[in-house]
């Protein structure tokens, strides 16, 4: 690897080199106004020879010798001056030529081409700049990439999410159709279709509201309205929800609920949301006739929450990404488990704006358990 060399050191460089270099230039200049002093001059052969042996002598004859003097001068200076014009010019033209190809390099930057490299640089500091705007350049890549993906994933989410409303909304037509057309003909048939029409609207309902919670998730906009909540009420009546959906599956559902009043400042709607969300994991992954349990228990300032399931688990491997936007776990994507990827990411967002924290553990082939921490709110702050 070359060795980097700073600014300063260049400069110190480029110095000692016109000064090496001009000391030779006078030596040559002497040695050469000496040898046609002593050809031209009569005399001036051993006046020579006088002024190199004695050196510090008694010197003869200079007024013969003061016009080569002052040509040697002239001469000289002309030297130095070419030499030390030449060796900046050099350097400065290599200094403009690497800050012009790093000047290039932000343009292309700025215009959004990123399928370019930054080389480095011999001077150390300009080395810096050339990696730092390399770093900056692949950071920018990486982003762009990760851009392309999830508005593909945008993309798609929106197209499943228009497939999934079609469904229901050609059930309801077609039932309301019946009723008009008079197939409903009974007052018992009559219910029966109304029955279906309202299963499909709670239907659409659900799609709905997960197309507004995903706008305001990308957005970065969603609303809260917090409020004092009794989570041994809430979780009580959650409880009594998710015991029926379990057993509309065929599985069955526990919960152990801690005794005594536990308050927290949340947004019921929101925090329903995130039990929701888990609560339909852990029966899309679970297996048939599985079971799925709720726990509570107060730890330090806070309440721990924990939904578990006894299903197939998260590999170790896709378990650090459930919480990123778009992420489907490779098991999740081969099969016909409906979902968008964005449930735990917007789980996440309405944990965090409660000052919370939510994570998972999971063992392929032995389930899932999700945890929520929520910090309580004082009692004398209730009152």
């Amino acid at each position: 690897m070359q060795k980097k060399t700073t600014l300063r050191g260049r400069f110190i460089q480029t110095g000692l080199l016109m000064l090496g270099l001009s000391l030779v230039v006078a030596l040559v200049l002497v040695a050469a106004m000496l040898f046609l002093f002593s050809a031209q001059v009569p005399e001036g052969e051993s006046f020579v020879l006088t002024v190199v042996t004695l050196f510090l002598g008694e010197l003869k004859g200079p007024g013969r010798m003061l016009p080569y003097l002052i040509l040697g001068i002239i001469l000289l200076c002309l030297c130095v001056a070419v030499v030390c014009i030449a060796l900046t010019s050099r350097l400065t033209g290599q200094i403009s030529d690497t800050l012009k190809t790093l000047r290039q390099a932000a343009d292309r930057l700025r215009e959004g081409e990123l399928d370019f490299e930054i080389l480095s640089c011999r001077e150390q500091e300009l080395d810096e700049l050339s990696q730092s705007l390399e770093s900056v350049r692949q950071r920018l890549k990486q982003a762009a990439a990760a851009e392309a993906a999830a508005q593909e994933e945008r993309g798609l989410l929106m197209a499943n999410l228009s497939h999934d409303m079609r469904t229901p909304i050609t059930a309801i037509k077609g039932y309301v159709e019946g009723i008009q057309d008079g197939i409903a003909n009974t007052p018992e048939k009559q219910a029966h279709y109304l029955d279906i029409v309202y299963s499909k609207t709670l239907v659409l309902e659900k799609l709905v509201r997960n197309m507004t919670d995903f706008s305001e998730y990308e957005l970065g906009r969603m609303q809260y309205h917090f409020e004092y909540v009794d989570m041994t009420a809430f979780l009580a009546d959650l409880g009594e929800e998710y015991r029926q959906e379990a057993q509309g599956v065929g599985m069955t559902f526990t919960s152990q609920l801690p005794q005594g009043r536990f308050v927290v400042t949340a947004d019921r709607n929101k925090l329903k949301r995130v039990m929701d969300n888990l609560m339909s994991n852990a029966i899309k992954y679970g297996r048939a006739g599985g079971s799925i349990h709720l726990t509570a228990e107060p730890y330090e300032a806070g309440l721990v929450l924990q939904l578990s399931d006894n299903g197939k688990g998260i590999r170790s491997q896709a378990l650090r990404h459930v919480f990123d936007s778009f992420f489907r776990a490779d098991a999740a994507r081969s099969s016909s488990v409906p979902g968008s990827g964005l449930g735990l990411a917007i789980c996440r967002s309405i944990v965090d704006s409660h000052h919370g924290k939510i994570w998972l553990t999971s063992e392929e082939g032995e389930g899932t358990r999700a945890f929520i921490y929520l910090p309580l709110q004082k009692e004398e702050d209730t009152l």
